[in-house]
């Protein structure tokens, strides 16, 4: 009952100006709209800015204008739209000597434009704690079944605690497994299945973190769409 767009936003050959990132989001989304306007929407988005936690809370050019185009203030008729956006991620939690879990990720601020009030903002949480392939025997879970992914960034360490919760919802995001002597490593027992770009012809491969659990949220909030279509975005 729902199906899937994909406009293209990124560019490495020719990358945007990192001001005009608001801008660019905004109008990715509105080509789509142009394309087909009577269709409702989820705006899908696991794209963060390597920014380290920078803004730690505060609005950003990006954030505001996901704001901006959430609430319709930029449009005729009030029309809102509902973005999920992915957290952020800790990077290279696998070669990282300073990274500890879960105290790293208390540490490490949502990435912008994930502090946006309007989005919806997905973290990632896991019950994949069941190692089998014996490349990985003596290994362990580095997170507990139901715990935070060792990944996923949080707004704990904001400054301002009359801002929103952040991240709004964790859905699933995988886990990492640690050897007997303390090196962490990925583990495909651990992540999660999902169909393959590979230009070898491999159908199946495997993802993980903020941006798998943002394309279950998305997913989710298009399910609720389609069955209650006269509801608002922020609903």
């Amino acid at each position: 009952f729902h199906r899937l767009e994909s406009v293209r936003m990124l560019n490495l050959e020719l990358p945007n100006p990192e001001e005009t990132w608001g801008y660019v989001t905004q109008e990715c989304l509105t080509k789509a709209e142009i394309q087909a306007p009577q269709r409702q929407r989820v705006a899908c988005m696991p794209v963060t800015a390597n920014d380290d936690g920078r803004d730690n809370g505060r609005p950003s050019l990006w954030s505001g204008a996901i704001d901006q185009h959430s609430s319709g203030q930029l449009d005729e008729g009030d029309y809102k739209r509902l973005y999920v956006v992915s957290a952020g991620n800790i990077e290279d939690v696998i070669n990282n000597v300073n990274y500890h879990y879960p105290e790293s990720n208390f540490s490490n601020s949502i990435e912008d434009p994930a502090q946006s009030w309007n989005a919806l903002t997905v973290g990632a949480y896991t019950n994949k704690v069941q190692i089998r392939s014996e490349e990985f025997d003596g290994y362990q879970p580095l997170a507990q079944q139901d715990g935070l992914c060792p990944t996923s960034r949080t707004s704990i360490s904001w400054d301002d605690k009359t801002w929103p919760v952040k991240p709004d919802i964790v859905m699933e995001g995988g886990n990492y497994a640690v050897s007997p002597s303390g090196q962490i490593d990925g583990c495909d027992d651990l992540s999660l299945l999902t169909t393959s770009l590979d230009p070898s012809g491999r159908l199946l491969t495997w993802s993980s973190d903020t941006s798998a659990a943002t394309a279950q949220a998305s997913r989710l909030a298009a399910i609720l769409m389609a069955d209650y279509p006269e509801l608002w975005p922020e609903t």
